[in-house]
């Protein structure tokens, strides 16, 4: 870890952090990761345990996780938004016996818990170890364990960037995480909003000039419809990244009209490889090569395959079919190659919708229904239906005040010929505004 603070102790009086109105220096935040290094040594001494890392705010939370990983214990970061059957779940799965919460470490329990097997590997590696869950959005959340120790290894060739970053993920996922480290690597300054609205990112983006801004497609929607662009102070911005789920072509091509002299990147990564390094073919594309020296990848049965030395060691609470031999790890995300390793997204594998044998991927029929004028949200998925087991349906939001009966006769002429008829949706629902689970995706349906 020496390589990682003198990256941070050459930034000694940058601003690395403003939340809750205030500020704190790069010399200010390593001194809390000290102060926090002593309190975990002198609760725990030097055996190796497994806490869990109540995250607070976003300045309290990466010192602990620092403080933890110097220590060599196995974290758990958790979400300050998971009710507390979700919390005890993660908790237990972990098997962790401590928790750092609010600058205080406790035991959860008196009895003693032994560490999982799966991590004993980090032990004897004397390596600290990071247990991240995945969303949960197609079925139960599982549980992964990174080796600290490669998880920050790829963030060696971060540059000195004064960036001003906003903030929106937390950090006990990956694409957290990786926003929050290439800031501080970089010298950057993270800007955490108030709240995850549109007009409270507005409002930091004109408060403190930010120039960055990561964030998930359905917020960037959500952030064009709510029109928060015209009624803050956005000039500053020089770059917005997406990534963490599909980005819907409408929605790109209407960024691109919002924020015509702003550079979009794609980002794409997995909870279980870390963050991969893409190039975007342009601005306004959608296809993408892998440019990431630390990353393996091919395509089987148009699935796409990663292999990197941050790969995780296994899952707590799920088989690890989908971690095959040789280090590759079988992503679920299904790709169309195109000429020259360009390639683009075509959804995951586990949302193809089967309607009486004919396969359906929701993100073709969500970017053709996303061109009709007035639709300012789609997610396209499967129900039950007793003729040809799945049906294909969709839930939009519709600018106005829609009628139902008219949405539905509007996305099937705009379909008719274009799609084939059991790709049309059968049934469609309104909702009032994209829908956005605590990872900042669209929810499913």
């Amino acid at each position: 870890m020496d390589w990682f603070y003198s990256k941070l102790q050459a930034y000694n009086s940058r601003v690395a952090f403003c939340e809750s109105q205030k500020s704190w220096t790069y010399a200010e935040f390593l001194n809390r990761v000290g102060q926090l290094r002593v309190l975990i040594e002198q609760k725990l001494g030097s055996s190796p345990s497994v806490v869990a890392l109540q995250l607070g705010s976003i300045f309290e939370g990466l010192a602990a996780i620092l403080a933890l990983g110097d220590c060599k214990h196995m974290m758990l970061p958790l979400a300050n938004d998971l009710s507390r059957d979700e919390r005890k779940d993660q908790i237990t799965i972990a098997g962790a016996s401590w928790l750092l919460e609010e600058g205080e470490l406790r035991e959860i329990s008196d009895e003693k818990k032994s560490i999982p097997a799966l991590m004993q590997t980090l032990v004897t590696r004397n390596h600290a170890g990071l247990i991240l869950f995945s969303s949960g959005s197609t079925g139960e959340p599982k549980g992964m364990v990174h080796d600290w120790s490669a998880f920050l290894d790829p963030y060696r060739r971060v540059g000195s960037r004064e960036d001003r970053v906003i903030q929106l993920l937390y950090p006990d996922h990956v694409a957290g995480l990786d926003a929050a480290l290439r800031s501080i690597l970089a010298g950057s300054t993270l800007i955490i909003p108030e709240t995850r609205t549109p007009e409270a990112v507005g409002r930091a983006i004109e408060r403190h000039r930010a120039n960055v801004l990561p964030a998930t497609p359905s917020f960037l929607n959500l952030l064009l419809v709510s029109e928060a662009k015209t009624r803050f102070d956005c000039s500053s911005l020089d770059l917005i990244a997406y990534g963490s789920e599909l980005m819907p072509e409408a929605v790109l091509k209407r960024l691109t009209e919002a924020f015509p002299s702003v550079d979009l990147q794609q980002k794409f990564g997995t909870s279980e490889t870390g963050a991969v390094r893409i190039k975007s073919r342009s601005r306004d594309s959608l296809e993408f090569r892998i440019a990431d020296g630390n990353i393996d990848w091919k395509v089987v049965n148009e699935e796409l395959w990663l292999r990197a030395d941050a790969r995780i060691l296994g899952y707590l609470n799920a088989d690890g079919s989908s971690l095959e031999a040789e280090g590759w790890y079988r992503t679920g995300d299904l790709v169309e190659v195109l000429d020259s390793d360009w390639m683009r997204m075509k959804g995951r594998k586990e949302t193809v919708i089967n309607v009486g044998g004919y396969k359906v991927h929701p993100a073709e029929v969500e970017r053709l229904i996303g061109e009709i004028e007035g639709i300012q949200s789609c997610k396209v998925f499967g129900e039950v239906t007793p003729l040809t087991g799945m049906q294909v349906a969709c839930r939009v939001s519709v600018s106005g005040s829609p009628d139902l009966r008219e949405v539905k006769r509007r996305i099937r002429r705009h379909c008719k010929g274009r799609l084939a008829d059991w790709k049309i949706p059968a049934r469609v629902h309104l909702q009032s505004q994209s829908m956005m689970n605590r990872r900042m995706k669209c929810e499913d349906g």
